[in-house]
């Protein structure tokens, strides 16, 4: 690992294996040989400076697209530390300046040591602001994946933390919307690593909706969830979405969706199948496809319970490493031997020549015994842990759910965006073509999703329940071209 320092991710000319990394929405910084002296003179500026009075600025670490990040030191508490500071030509974009304050004032709440700190933030006697942080020693996670994958174990560790961050910014209100390998940083402490979770310049939340337009899409291609690329209101599941990208890649050495350019990436989020990886265990594989479900009703829920099934993932590698059952209820001395079930509990059936008895009756019993002995075991089990058990109806019974399946009233919702023709999908199955009305069943308790698709465009997904046979379907952003 390196020893770069750093209090945020510099930029970096990492590339995928088939496209560059490409952003939306951001800032377009100046062309090369402007951004290249006004940097310079934005240094020379400020080497030597002292900020709020006691903040000495002594190097550069890095610049982004309308800041740059010193390393200072502050003499009252003899400690070096990373001081984020807006650059003097920018310090007029409102929008910028909004985000930069957005980004301090959420930094500052979060506590968890997977957040990179912030100790203050101000204004310079010139109005630019600034935001002094921990200094960190080692690399972007994005650095470390140029040099190629990351062990299925250690990138589970890495994921955890990211989550456990994730969970604690989520119980604020707040989600990042911009997570990348960009974004994280990965520092040496001890013989430990420490997963560090940086840039909350546009993380979203009830707050900052006003920071963004309706429609507005914003955030990296490679990582975005596919609501994102939709342009639909977001929520904490993005991150949800975007964490399970970045494991998949720690793990395989690329993300699951790149193409030639953004829009082409986006539209693989929103159509395209996640490709299975290969260098992944069936724990991890079945984890990664949950949490990069395509419907977020469906994705996991929460930043908390990612966490949980990410630290189940890691006892499995582990013990799969180690030689040891994967599933520790299961029993070596069994092993191979063939098995009678009953409600999804399993029993051994003895093996060898039966009991030296010519009583086929003794026999049966036995074999009787073992069952029976199943099905003690299930009904021992029939709270939470136990396993779904499958309940047979009658043909009576059949009838009467089918019935009351019919009598649900609808919601003839109106479907109908900027582009005529487009095809409507309910819950995957086609329906007509806009503008249209759809058949939405209300009172089932289902969230139904509603997908407007053309060749050409960007898919258009909502997910709605109406309450009422009369609600509105709520409006739809526009379909954008490819």
């Amino acid at each position: 690992m390196s020893d770069t320092p750093t209090g945020f991710p510099g930029k970096t000319a990492r590339l995928d294996r088939t496209s560059k990394r490409h952003k939306v929405g951001a800032t377009p910084d100046p062309e090369p040989s402007a951004s290249a002296s006004s940097f310079e003179l934005t240094i020379e500026e400020d080497m030597g400076r002292t900020i709020a009075g006691r903040y000495e600025i002594t190097d550069v670490i890095g610049e982004g697209g309308m800041g740059v990040v010193y390393e200072a030191y502050d003499p009252q508490t003899d400690r070096k530390v990373a001081i984020k500071l807006v650059r003097a030509e920018c310090a007029t974009d409102r929008k910028f300046i909004t985000r930069f304050r957005r980004e301090m004032e959420v930094t500052t709440q979060l506590r968890h040591p997977s957040t990179i700190r912030v100790f203050e933030h101000g204004e310079t006697e010139d109005g630019r602001p600034f935001m002094v942080m921990e200094l960190l020693r080692g690399e972007s996670l994005a650095d470390r994946l140029e040099r190629g994958p990351i062990p299925e174990l250690e990138a589970l560790q890495y994921a955890r933390q990211i989550a456990e961050s994730l969970s604690e910014a989520h119980e604020h209100g707040i989600f990042h919307r911009d997570l990348k390998p960009d974004n994280i940083f990965i520092e040496k402490v001890g013989v430990s690593k420490v997963v560090k979770v940086l840039d909350f310049g546009i993380a979203g939340g009830v707050d900052a909706t006003r920071l963004t337009q309706a429609g507005e899409v914003f955030g990296t291609p490679q990582y975005m969830s596919p609501e994102q690329c939709n342009g639909l209101p977001l929520d904490h599941r993005t991150d949800i979405y975007s964490l399970g990208i970045i494991l998949y890649e720690m793990i395989e050495g690329r993300p699951p969706f790149s193409a030639d350019s953004p829009m082409a990436t986006m539209l693989k989020h929103v159509r395209s199948k996640v490709p299975v990886p290969r260098k992944a265990s069936r724990t991890t594989i079945k984890l990664l496809m949950q949490a990069l479900r395509k419907d977020r009703s469906k994705r996991i829920q929460t930043a908390e319970d990612f966490a949980r099934r990410i630290g189940e993932a890691i006892g499995a590698v582990r013990a799969e490493q180690e030689g040891r059952p994967v599933d520790a209820s299961s029993n070596k001395k069994t092993a191979g031997r063939p098995t009678a079930t009953r409600g999804g509990i399993s029993a051994p059936i003895p093996l060898g020549p039966p009991p030296k008895t010519s009583n086929p009756v003794l026999w049966g019993g036995i074999v009787v015994a073992v069952l029976a002995a199943a099905g003690i075991g299930y009904a021992l089990l029939s709270g939470d842990d136990a396993p779904p058990r499958t309940e047979h109806a009658t043909d009576g019974e059949e009838a009467k759910g089918a019935g009351e399946a019919k009598a649900l009233p609808r919601n003839r919702a109106l479907v109908n965006t900027n582009v005529k023709g487009a095809d409507v999908l309910l819950d995957g199955k086609p329906q007509c073509k806009t503008p249209c009305t759809v058949a939405v069943p209300v009172g089932d308790g289902k969230t139904h999703e509603i997908r407007v698709t053309k060749d050409g465009y960007v898919d258009v997904v909502t997910n709605w329940q109406p309450k009422s046979a009369s609600e509105p379907l709520p409006p739809l952003p526009d379909m954008k071209p490819l």
